[in-house]
């Protein structure tokens, strides 16, 4: 059975320039057009899609199809070229979701899940290139300043080359899929030059058995400690400590220790460790060459004794997004501590989808993504 279907969609009349929900998003869930906030903030938004239909504020696409967005990033260099996601239906069972404890949609009908596709061979990031060639424009924009376009690609050879290339792929949305009917996805292959990972970093507070010096006398065990060229209490200083972080040797893993008043120092992870015969390390070795599996397993586990870290909604651990943000709320006295992370990078991503393992939740983000609101999955189709 086919995993990944062409859909009828429902089709908004769209301003050409689109503004993001003021309110933002849910982790993991695609960036909002303000336009769908009336629709996702409806008890049951599947529900309300259908009254919106019956009410002729949709325009039905009764032929299945394709389509593809083109999205630039907000802060991408000026002439790249867009990110392509083919938005597609994926089957209830199409995939299992990249990381455990994934987002849940409010309607997977309504909000596109940014599904990752390997792409060894670029193969399907040609085909994507070929289909926004001869794809029909159903809109084209901005969204937050940035271009975008929607195309439908016609029923075609080129777009059955894409089925047919997909059903084989690996394939891992970023959250879950709906048990019911199929859901609104948004593919993007890995091969993409424009596909960006965000980190997401980890802040600590209430452990009232930490002490500055105690950690960082425990932590040597695991990792060597490095003083940062500057501190954190300028924008600089911040540019200059996640610049080292990112320019890490391949095959060596760290993170970057946030502390009171713009301190910080780079943790990095001895090289030999034996992490097969210590307990709080993740059993299978893939997923032991992640940096957050590591922070997990030595740092927070071995050295602080936090029980279960990467539990969601954990009292002691969170999850931050942005750098600037992780070290504002440790100097304001919000967190203790915190641990700012590189994204794992893609042959890591990769190696854990070729492993059918999940990734610990809330480890990525993905940049650009298409908004929730271009066009909807007809549910009654």
């Amino acid at each position: 059975m086919a995993r990944v279907l062409p859909f009828s969609a429902l089709i908004p009349s769209l301003e050409s320039h689109l503004s993001a929900d003021a309110a933002g998003a849910a982790f993991n869930a695609p960036p909002r057009a303000s336009s769908v906030r009336p629709l996702l903030d409806r008890v049951d938004p599947t529900a309300e899609l259908g009254r919106w239909r019956e009410a002729g504020s949709l325009l039905r696409d009764a032929r299945p199809a394709l389509y593809l967005a083109e999205v630039h990033n907000p802060e991408g260099v000026l002439g790249a070229p867009p990110v392509r996601f083919l938005l597609c239906a994926l089957a209830p069972d199409a995939a299992e979701p990249l990381e455990s404890e994934p987002y849940r949609p409010r309607s997977a009908q309504v909000e596109p899940t940014v599904t990752l596709a390997a792409d060894d061979h670029g193969v399907l990031k040609g085909l994507l290139a070929e289909a926004a060639e001869r794809g029909s424009v159903v809109w084209q924009g901005t969204f937050q300043g940035a271009p975008m376009s929607l195309r439908r690609i016609e029923p075609s050879p080129v777009a059955r080359r894409i089925q047919a290339v997909l059903d084989d792929a690996p394939l891992r949305p970023l959250a879950e899929l709906d048990a019911r009917r199929p859901s609104l996805a948004a593919v993007v292959p890995l091969s993409d030059p424009g596909l960006h990972f965000e980190p997401v970093h980890r802040a600590i507070k209430g452990v009232s058995t930490f002490q500055e010096d105690t950690f960082l006398r425990l932590v040597t065990a695991y990792a060597r400690v490095y003083e940062l060229d500057e501190p954190l209490t300028s924008a600089r200083g911040v540019a200059l400590a996640s610049e080292r972080l990112a320019t890490m040797v391949r095959g060596q893993h760290a993170v970057l220790l946030v502390l009171p008043e713009g301190r910080g120092k780079i943790l990095r992870f001895r090289q030999g460790l034996d992490l097969a015969h210590l307990k709080a390390a993740p059993r299978n070795p893939t997923l032991r060459s992640l940096d957050l599996a590591l922070l997990n397993a030595l740092v927070l586990r071995t050295v602080m004794g936090i029980q279960e870290p990467e539990a969601p909604g954990h009292p002691q651990v969170f999850a931050i997004q942005g750098l600037d943000a992780l070290v504002r709320d440790v100097r304001a006295g919000t967190f203790q501590v915190g641990f700012a992370l590189n994204p794992p990078p893609l042959w890591e991503v990769r190696a854990v989808m070729e492993a059918a393992q999940s990734l610990p939740p809330k480890t990525l983000r993905v940049e650009p993504a298409p908004p929730a609101g271009l066009l909807f999955l007809d549910p009654e189709a």
